[in-house]
């Protein structure tokens, strides 16, 4: 009996630990470090992006890679916690931050303006919803 009640208890814990790792709630102070550093890596993805003569085909991967070789610091280790999405709008650069699962979103931003764009305070699917048109006009963020 005491096994088998062991047993349920063990597999009720690792059932516990591998669904909660998934995404997680972020604190204040982990949006405000985050958005700072998004917002400085989507800038230098946008500056990238804009001495390329087409949409790039590399993966996200790469494309942050080569978008930060004049200065790898700005793919901080913050970042290795999270997915990080790029999008190419007509030159300029979306970057989304998701779970690491890629379930969640948690903030989007575009590359060409000065601040995060959007915050994503309730539950919602890592998928774009910034729309940049031409002198950097962005619809579809937080408003100022």
């Amino acid at each position: 009996m005491n096994d088998r009640l062991l047993s349920i208890l063990c597999f009720a814990l690792l059932l516990f630990a591998c669904t909660t790792g998934a995404s997680k709630e972020l604190t204040a102070s982990e949006r405000g470090s985050l958005s700072t550093l998004l917002v400085n890596l989507s800038s230098a993805v946008d500056s990238y992006f804009s001495t390329l003569p087409a949409a790039p085909t590399e993966n996200d991967a790469d494309i942050l890679a080569k978008a930060t070789s004049p200065d790898p610091s700005l793919l901080a280790p913050a970042f290795n916690d999270y997915q990080l999405k790029t999008q190419y709008q007509g030159h300029y650069a979306v970057l989304l931050l998701c779970s690491k699962d890629g379930s969640v979103a948690y903030m989007e931003d575009a590359g060409c303006s000065a601040r995060l764009d959007r915050q994503v305070t309730q539950a919602a699917p890592c998928e774009f919803t910034l729309k940049v048109s031409p002198n950097c006009q962005v619809e579809g963020g937080d408003p100022q």
